[in-house]
């Protein structure tokens, strides 16, 4: 406690271990009259079927595109370093981000420097911002390598969709695998006849928290999740029934709706759109909300900013890859509450 004390300062105080409140927040403040949660990384652990997706999609477009020696380009803190932008909730945007990192180092560099490639990788996740691949693309064109950008999305398809785009069709065969994509998509699976990476999601919220939060805000429990209703679904099986369905909005299934109809909306966070929306739908004015990315706080401040709702966000730092450096963003940041883990929510309310 001494040691979170220290690094939290004097903008936070301690409730108890694994939670931080803001000292200007009232923690009865917190009673809000609906709550909601993000599920990647929030409700569901995603190291090994998300980000392990991302590693193998990026490995096999690299390894075609430049040899075996890049199949291992992509590790979990460049995934961490590009979502600690705030731009990149979309995993399809991530993996592109990460190939353009090694197509524009491989494009000074005469033989596979996989490790200065990495560097670099960082470096361009520095730059990039809350507009996502729009930033990373703006800054490659700064250096000369917009020739890069313009190869790498002749190639992979980028930004298309499942069935036109090579890069979204391997990546949600990977994910999904075959029967789930087939469901999905209504297509048979060209690169992967198995099972997928979504397999190996970890439910990490108890049926427990999900029943007193249902409670506690009379029904008023939804999900703004960047991943598809089928993949929660299949992640969180009965424990979906304690969200209210009409109100949660799964931003994949929204944004290919928008993508396939040429509309002109954005959708994806941190766009508060998927949030306005399911707050409307409860017919509320007001919201806790819980998630474990810089988009989930982005979003939750524009409503309350630009929209005129009144947000609380409580970031979420434990199911990251690097723990201490979502705490300090989530501090940095200004989160409103700070836990380790969803189920101290019971707790911190």
């Amino acid at each position: 406690m001494v040691d979170m004390q220290h690094r939290l300062g004097m903008k936070y105080r301690d409730i108890m271990d694994g939670i931080a409140i803001k000292n200007n927040i009232d923690q009865s403040s917190l009673n809000a009259d609906s709550i909601v949660l993000d599920c990647d990384g929030t409700l569901v652990r995603i190291n090994r079927s998300y980000n392990a997706c991302i590693v193998e999609t990026a490995g096999r477009i690299l390894s075609s595109m430049l040899g075996d020696e890049w199949k291992d380009f992509v590790d979990e803190q460049m995934i961490l370093a590009f979502r600690m932008s705030g731009g990149f909730n979309n995993d399809v945007d991530t993996t592109f981000a990460c190939i353009l990192a090694a197509l524009a180092y491989n494009d000074d560099s005469n033989h596979a420097d996989v490790d200065n490639a990495r560097i670099f990788a960082h470096e361009i996740a520095r730059h990039a911002d809350s507009r996502g691949v729009e930033s990373v693309e703006e800054y490659l064109a700064s250096i000369g390598k917009a020739h890069v950008v313009k190869a790498a999305r002749e190639y992979t398809g980028y930004p298309g969709l499942v069935g036109s785009s090579m890069l979204a069709t391997l990546f949600d065969e990977l994910f999904y695998g075959k029967e789930l994509f087939i469901a999905m998509h209504g297509i048979e699976p060209r690169f992967n006849h198995g099972r997928g990476f979504i397999e190996y999601d970890e439910v990490v919220v108890s049926k427990d928290c999900l029943s007193m939060l249902n409670e506690r805000f009379d029904g008023k429990v939804a999900i703004v999740s960047g991943r598809s209703r089928i993949a929660a679904e299949y992640a969180l099986r009965d424990l979906l029934g304690y969200f209210n369905l009409k109100a949660s909005v799964f931003i994949e299934d929204e944004d290919k709706y928008v993508k396939r109809n040429g509309l002109r909306m954005n959708v994806v966070k941190p766009n508060p759109y998927a949030l306005l929306k399911s707050m409307k739908v409860m017919n509320v004015n007001n919201a806790i909300v819980v998630g474990d990315s810089a988009e989930d706080l982005i979003m939750a401040r524009s409503a309350s900013n630009d929209h005129g709702y009144r947000t609380y966000f409580v970031g979420v730092y434990g199911t990251s890859i690097d723990a201490e450096k979502q705490k300090q963003m989530f501090i940095n940041m200004g989160s409103d509450a700070i836990i380790e883990n969803v189920n101290l929510l019971l707790r911190l309310l």
